[in-house]
């Protein structure tokens, strides 16, 4: 049996308690549950060349760092005199923007429907402080357009799907069932302990034997069917969708957020005018590894090259990373 996990932390926890050795007859395909790692190149120099700005301050969290873009990373622009400040809140961006008027502050937001809303807090409360100062560089995506077109590559012949519980939280279980409906994939939405997983996987492989196609919640106590309502409508208040790219899988339709109009002071694309930068030809395989085509062993730079203290790759130096998870725990 094929089963994807989409979530980066479950590959990272599958990976850590060796359930691939676990469960015999189960191919464990990893997703692009990586918000780091589906950011193609282009958009990471992009960060690179804004902290390259003078008067510019960069927020970031800590994992976008050390990950290669095209003529440096940000990690090379911080050695190099680069104002570049990791932070541990989302609120951060803020107190920074307040102690330096005189530049300005971008906060560069990477991740799914999980972490998204947190950042259009961000920007409303921007919005009632009047803070003028302060932009989001929004990388962030969701999670289902991706799901989709997993379902509808014929080069990916997948039997299940482990949903992410963290997203899941947040959207609801329900928001997953056309997986089921349309595409005939049996779902389990899972937490991330290792009893949890292994739960997940059962019930899973009992569906895909019993041939149900429905989505099944194992995570009850933190994902309710509709999720969380004040979330999503933060969410929606201040993003919409756009067409996106990512790593591996081109252009998805309706698949990436961008703040809407009335927020458009905040939406640091806007604001320093960022021009469209082309892809490079990438090095190594990670797209075809999130799309369960390749596994990190079939790159030739994985473990040589490509290791985490100098990676190549994003999957390399993400701590959800697919690459880091066969090299740590390999």
């Amino acid at each position: 049996m094929k089963i994807m996990e989409i979530c980066g932390t479950h590959t990272m926890a599958i990976a850590r308690y060796g359930l691939r050795n676990y469960f015999k007859g189960v191919d464990f395909i990893s997703g692009p549950g990586c918000p780091v790692c589906v950011t193609p190149s282009s958009r990471l120099e992009q960060c690179v060349r804004l902290a390259r700005e003078k008067n510019v301050i960069i927020a970031t969290f800590g994992d976008l760092l050390r990950v290669p873009a095209i003529s440096s990373s940000l990690d090379g622009e911080l050695s190099n005199g680069a104002d570049i400040r990791v932070i541990y809140s989302v609120f951060e961006p803020l107190k920074i923007a307040r102690e330096n008027p005189d530049k300005e502050v971008v906060f560069l937001g990477a991740g799914f429907e999980t972490t998204a809303p947190m950042a259009a807090a961000l920007v409303k409360e921007a919005a009632v402080r009047k803070i003028k100062n302060l932009s989001v560089l929004s990388m962030f995506k969701s999670v289902f357009p991706a799901v989709e077109s997993i379902c509808k590559d014929p080069e990916i012949k997948i039997d299940g799907l482990i949903l992410p519980g963290n997203a899941s939280a947040i959207t609801g279980a329900d928001d997953f069932n056309f997986v089921a409906e349309k595409y005939g994939i049996p779902c389990v939405v899972s937490g991330f302990l290792k009893d949890e997983i292994i739960k997940a996987v059962k019930t899973l492989t009992a569906l895909i034997k019993d041939k149900k196609t429905v989505v099944k919640n194992e995570y009850a106590y933190a994902v309710s069917a509709q999720g969380n309502a004040k979330a999503k409508a933060m969410l929606n208040d201040v993003f919409v969708l756009k067409n996106d790219n990512w790593r591996g899988f081109g252009v998805i339709r309706n698949s990436g957020f961008k703040l809407r109009g009335k927020y458009a002071a905040f939406d640091a694309d806007k604001k320093f005018a960022l021009k469209n930068i082309k892809e490079p030809k990438d090095a190594c395989l990670c797209g075809e590894i999130m799309k369960g085509l390749k596994n990190p062993q079939d790159c030739k730079l994985f473990g040589k090259k490509c290791v985490p203290e100098s990676p190549v790759g994003p999957c390399m130096v993400s701590s959800e990373g697919v690459c880091a998870a066969h090299y740590r725990y390999r």
